[in-house]
């Protein structure tokens, strides 16, 4: 789905995001360390993949593996777990297994995706159009994730208005804001970089509250999304001072988070 906005939806109970605009870069980018065993739920080719005699998944082993791995193109959509030793899959039970195998075929969890045997902090599922459904161990590290995310689309954004200009300097996103973006709007946010405008050296860029999250599935253009969705909040980034802030415009639209702050 082409567009330059970024769309998130969290699901708390499992730590799973559900996004649109947030690219495998960004994620690599943000976690607090690059995974170094892979367990794929889907079927590869090339070099660094190998296979597991016990499960007969798939495996990609060596963060430099997994880092071209994850960065690579693929025909095929991107769906793996990350585990600790290597040993590891040789411990999973036949029932286990199946859930991999569900989790992989159908997309969705049957119970967490959380094993205590693989020790494992995310699932990846990349799907349709460009939407991932991700599984965060620790949902903090998303928030990094996020950040990293919003400054690459704002830097996107600022070098294709200054051609010429330096390279822009982004300070990292507080965490409260980051907070009230992930899970101010249950329903879900969508950043809209592409409806960004600049006042006095200030970036203000819409943020919009999804209202109708059962018409998710049947989104296949921005115009859909943003039918879907009105503008509630500001995100805002001061040039001159290099300050974030976020101004909200219905208060009706956010959770009450104050508490996780």
């Amino acid at each position: 789905m082409r567009g330059n906005f970024v769309y998130l939806s969290l699901e708390p109970v499992t730590n799973m995001v559900y996004s649109l605009g947030i690219s495998p870069a960004d994620f690599l980018n943000g976690v607090p360390e690059v995974p170094n065993q892979l367990l794929l739920l889907n079927a590869e080719s090339g070099n660094d993949v190998e296979i597991n005699p016990h499960t007969r998944f798939q495996t990609v082993s060596g963060q430099a593996q997994v880092r071209r791995y994850l960065l690579g193109k693929h025909t095929q959509p991107v769906k793996w777990l990350d585990y600790l030793h290597a040993d590891d899959l040789d411990f999973l039970l036949p029932t286990e297994i199946a859930e991999l195998l569900y989790l992989g075929h159908m997309e969705t969890h049957i119970r967490t995706p959380f094993y205590a045997k693989l020790q494992n902090e995310y699932a990846f599922l990349s799907l349709r159009d460009g939407f991932y459904k991700v599984y965060y161990q620790h949902l903090n590290h998303f928030g990094h994730v996020l950040d990293v995310s919003i400054k690459r689309h704002l830097r996107a954004m600022h070098n294709n208005r200054w051609v010429f200009a330096r390279p822009l300097s982004i300070t990292d996103i507080p965490h409260e804001i980051l907070l009230q973006l992930t899970e101010g709007l249950m329903d879900g946010a969508v950043i809209a970089f592409d409806q960004l405008v600049e006042r006095r050296r200030v970036y203000l860029i819409p943020v919009r509250a999804v209202q109708h999250p059962e018409h998710q599935a049947a989104w296949h253009t921005q115009e859909e999304v943003y039918a879907d969705s009105k503008e509630v909040a500001s995100l805002r980034y001061d040039l001159a001072t290099r300050e974030w802030s976020l101004t909200i415009h219905d208060n009706q639209e956010f959770g009450e988070v104050a508490d996780l702050i």
